[in-house]
């Protein structure tokens, strides 16, 4: 239970970020939440197929919920796919702000 509260206080964060900076889902949020979605989808097919081949194991661990919403695959990898993606967006975004910021330049959102 403590990894999916990590998780979610993470991406608590992670939308405080960007709605503060309107980088990513509180700039565009139909395309966000679309962009959002095939990505964590990719991830978590990505995960399935390795699961098929063995390459990922689950392990049992007090740090966890236990719940699993597929073979191996635990409900907090979910949120972390989640997490990883939305992070990977609001960098992305947010790296040309970060960059006039360096130069000295104002930001317009």
């Amino acid at each position: 239970m403590i990894y999916l509260g990590i998780l979610l206080v993470l991406l608590a964060c992670m939308v405080l970020l960007d709605a503060k900076g309107k980088l990513f889902l509180f700039r565009h949020p139909v395309r966000g939440i679309l962009a959002l979605a095939l990505g964590t989808g990719f991830f978590v097919l990505w995960d399935v197929l390795a699961i098929r081949q063995g390459i990922f194991l689950h392990k049992e661990s007090q740090l966890m919920t236990g719940i699993m919403v597929g073979e191996q695959f635990p409900l907090e990898e979910v949120f972390f796919l989640v997490f990883l993606c939305y992070c990977a967006m609001i960098a992305f975004a947010g790296l040309p702000m970060l960059v006039r910021g360096l130069r000295g330049e104002r930001h317009v959102p």
